[in-house]
């Protein structure tokens, strides 16, 4: 074994590892904003309500019926 030199193996799972660190960061910032604004029944794309019906429907809606619909759509679609 060569000395200072991990192997491939080893290399690539630690890459991977913060890789997997770095998305959990941005997921776990996206998750405290929409806690909140879907605490408050207020949609994150838009501030404005979620309105009864949908949050009786679907309580962990986090979107306004529009903003919903927009998000689905996607961009340039």
């Amino acid at each position: 074994m060569s000395r200072g030199f991990r192997d491939a193996d080893e290399t690539q799972a630690m890459s991977d590892q913060a890789v997997a660190d770095q998305i959990e960061r941005i997921l776990d910032r996206g998750r405290d904003d929409i806690s909140v604004a879907s605490a408050e029944g207020r949609c994150v794309d838009c501030g404005d309500e979620i309105g009864q019906e949908r949050l009786m429907a679907l309580p962990s809606a986090v979107r306004c019926v529009r903003c919903q619909a927009g998000w689905e759509k996607g961009p340039g679609r």
